[in-house]
């Protein structure tokens, strides 16, 4: 049953309050509408998919976090309200919020040429001061003591591939002037329709705080203020053309006549551009994923029966658009044994500028005769590793063992499992491992294996017809 959790209900104005549905054993990306709060304005939503062990069975919860930012400090009352999860209706009884004042930290700028410890800006009417903490370099090109960046991870991508747009405020430690967002919401509105490449797939990043960073440029002390993130996966070979984007701020001088009026001032960033290339030609090529993954399977016992079903998982890790990832394709349909479509699941993290996660397969298995079967023969996973710029394939190094076919082999355990790696191209629906006919001149042809229900088949056919043949004797007689 989904549920709805509210966020702490007493906070200052910098931070943002939440509402999060939790919808558990779900994996599909629902659609959901939160409720308007007056005098709050919705700050975007966020998504999380994790499992979570209950008992002896993996369940998958979705997190659903829609955040709001308070447009003033007061008193504000969330009536109950009720979300719609898959056609039911799901409850809260809301809440009394306490909205206070962001804290006020006196700071100074002395001047144009000595750095302070702190960096003072005024967000929303609200004047922050930051102290200097670690800081980190970035390779970019400043544009003047404050200065609005458009940046991308990467310059040149394949097809599928990710690259991280950022849209960052830079200001120096020394810059002499406070300055103030306005309207940020809606010009950000306008800014992502420009940037936000068409014919890709999004995950974005959510930002719901203007936390400063430390930041070192060309040898200068800056804070940075993202305001936008997200890591795109272009569908098609065109070029993601980026264009300049301007944001407007209000600034005043630190040091001048308190009768000084505010001035808007309009900050740009510079147009840029993302090459996207081909794939190489395959006969798979824009079918396959494309990223750096690692193969983790398991079996959940060592053999099983003929005719009994087991459960085999082929779990896929790594980095790339991990949500849309494809199962594996099954070879030699309905040769030793069936194989049903599996359960699906997969949980995301953002690590840097990069989207990382695991994928999970679990289909249910009925073998048809005893003997061992290699799974490498059943299962196989192609997809384009655009750091070899090869081809690659993740194949089984599980094997299962059907009946009784002596003592357990390699290293087989109750709960069988393996990591692997495997590397090469590939023909499609080509076998995998080793050759079908290996060890062919050891095999004894005189003792085959009899399935019982393919006994019991043979004896329904026979007595059909022996029946068909009575019913025309006794038409003949008559």
């Amino acid at each position: 049953m989904a549920s709805i959790e509210l966020g702490p209900t007493s906070f200052s104005t910098e931070r943002t309050f939440t509402i999060s549905l939790i919808i558990p054993n779900s994996e599909t990306r629902a659609t959901i509408v939160f409720p308007d709060i007056a005098g709050f304005t919705k700050k975007g939503t966020s998504t999380s998919v994790t499992p979570a062990e209950v008992g002896d069975k993996t369940t998958t919860n979705q997190v659903i976090t829609q955040n709001y930012q308070a447009r003033a400090p007061g008193r504000f009352k969330l009536p109950p309200f009720t979300i719609v999860v898959n056609g039911k209706l799901v409850r809260s009884e809301g809440a009394m919020l306490l909205v206070k004042p962001a804290p006020t930290v006196s700071g100074t700028i002395e001047s144009t040429h000595t750095a302070p410890s702190d960096l003072e800006i005024e967000l929303n009417g609200n004047r922050l001061a930051v102290a200097s903490g670690t800081q980190n370099t970035l390779n970019i090109a400043p544009s003047g003591a404050a200065f609005l960046s458009l940046r991308v991870s990467k310059s040149t991508i394949f097809v599928g591939e990710g690259v991280a747009l950022t849209l960052s405020f830079f200001v120096a430690d020394n810059y002499p002037y406070e300055l103030s967002f306005q309207a940020l919401d809606k010009q950000l509105q306008a800014i992502t329709k420009k940037i936000s490449p068409t014919n890709s797939w999004e995950e974005n990043l959510s930002i719901t705080d203007l936390k400063p960073i430390a930041v070192v440029i060309g040898g200068k002390k800056f804070r940075e203020y993202r305001i936008f993130q997200s890591i795109f996966f272009p569908l098609s070979n065109q070029s993601l053309h980026l264009p300049a984007v301007a944001l407007q701020l209000v600034r005043r001088p630190v040091i001048g006549p308190p009768s000084f009026q505010p001035e808007a001032i309009l900050f740009t960033s510079k147009p840029t551009t993302v090459a996207v290339r081909s794939l190489p030609v395959h006969p798979l090529r824009g079918r396959v994923p494309v990223g750096t993954f690692q193969l983790e399977e398991g079996l959940e016992r060592q053999s099983v029966s003929v005719g009994k079903s087991i459960r085999y998982s082929f779990s896929v890790s790594g980095k790339g658009n991990v949500a849309t990832l494809p199962a594996p394709s099954v070879l030699n349909e309905q040769a030793e044994l069936d194989v049903f479509p599996p359960e699906e699941r997969h949980t995301l993290s953002h690590s840097g500028n990069e989207i990382v996660g695991r994928k999970t397969f679990s289909y249910f298995i009925v073998p048809h005769q005893n003997g061992t079967i290699s799974l490498a023969n059943y299962f196989q996973w192609i997809y384009f590793d655009p750091q070899t710029r090869r081809y690659d394939t993740l194949r089984p190094h599980l094997e299962l063992r059907v009946g009784d076919v002596g003592s357990a082999t390699g290293n087989n355990r109750d709960v069988l499992t393996s990591s692997s790696v495997t590397t090469g191209e590939t023909i499609p629906g080509a076998p995998a491992g080793s050759s079908l006919y290996a060890g062919i001149e050891a095999m004894d042809s005189t003792r085959q294996p009899i399935s019982s229900a393919v006994l019991m088949r043979s004896i329904a056919n026979v007595l059909i017809v022996l029946m068909l043949l009575g019913m025309i004797f006794v038409l003949v007689k008559k």
